[in-house]
């Protein structure tokens, strides 16, 4: 009877350590799905802006003035930092390893990668609101020959752009704060 219990005890903690580890995969699975909804977007939005980049580089030589080679180069700048830093963000939230690390040692990596992922998002905000600025003239010189800050009212442009800017900007920040929320919640549900 002794060495049936013990077989049973052994083979129940086998079904422990089983179960365990099924749950932790699981938990890193629906980890990278809810980061997967941050990293599509952002892998999507840099594709553009290298493309934009591009495109403005192939043009360069119609920004005839020196505000709008000034307006071209701030724009080419900024499209070649803004992808790379939110990228390099996310990239840092899908490493926490769940399979490998205790909850705490987790949950410490997820904190730290989430405080750098917010503060890349307010600096995009703010280099977005430049880039639009920028992009702008830059754009129309180059796709209809036409300079802004001569011929129209440049300001009137921005007074119309910038709401819009706005509102997207803030909900595209509320989304990502939203899933990574979620992404914290499923890392802390390893520890009830």
């Amino acid at each position: 009877m002794k060495t049936l219990w013990t077989e049973m005890s052994v083979e129940i903690e086998k079904q422990k350590k089983l179960t365990g580890s099924l749950i932790i995969k699981m938990t890193q699975a629906n980890y990278k799905n809810k980061i997967n909804k941050i990293l599509i977007p952002e892998a999507t939005g840099s594709i553009i802006c290298f493309a934009s980049l591009v495109f403005i580089l192939i043009n360069i030589q119609k920004l005839n003035n020196w505000y709008l080679l000034t307006c071209g180069i701030i724009s080419v700048i900024i499209l070649f930092v803004l992808p790379i830093l939110s990228i390099k963000a996310v990239r840092r939230m899908m490493s926490v390893n769940i399979l490998n690390n205790d909850l705490k040692r987790s949950l410490l990596e997820y904190s730290k990668s989430k405080k750098q992922f917010v503060s890349v998002q307010k600096l995009n905000f703010y280099l977005g609101a430049i880039l639009m600025l920028t992009t702008l003239p830059v754009t129309a010189q180059i796709i209809g020959e036409t300079d802004l800050f001569i011929k129209t009212r440049l300001w009137l442009w921005y007074a119309i752009a910038f709401p819009f800017f706005y509102g997207i900007t803030k909900w595209v920040f509320k989304s990502y704060n939203k899933t990574s929320t979620a992404a914290e919640n499923i890392l802390k549900e390893l520890d009830s």
